[in-house]
């Protein structure tokens, strides 16, 4: 029985708004820059080693993940410190990175 159309009008407000989330989340370095994140505050130096990525892919990455609101940055001298925008999202981070870990 389909649902109703509040339902399906609730569906299409999720879809575009996750949308960019997912995109942004869809890059394996991306994706790996956050689930660093969850918990964490790092500069790009630090995400420089996490990643193995030279700082301007990182910078890069970071931008992407701020257009996409996941990420805030914090200035701390003459470097940035960089974290997940809400505390949710540590939850989120944690939540996908326990995906790969079930079975079948």
């Amino acid at each position: 029985m389909p649902g109703s159309a509040s339902e399906l009008e609730e569906c299409q407000r999720l879809a575009t708004s996750w949308a960019p989330v997912l995109r942004a989340l869809s890059s394996p370095e991306r994706l790996l820059i956050v689930l660093w994140l969850a918990g964490n505050t790092s500069s790009v130096r630090d995400l420089e080693r996490v990643t193995g990525l030279g700082q301007s892919l990182v910078s890069y990455h970071l931008q992407a993940l701020r257009r996409a609101g996941l990420v805030t940055v914090t200035a701390q001298g003459r470097s940035n410190l960089y974290r997940l925008a809400n505390a949710d999202l540590d939850k989120l981070a944690t939540l996908v990175g326990n995906l790969g870990d079930r079975p079948g």
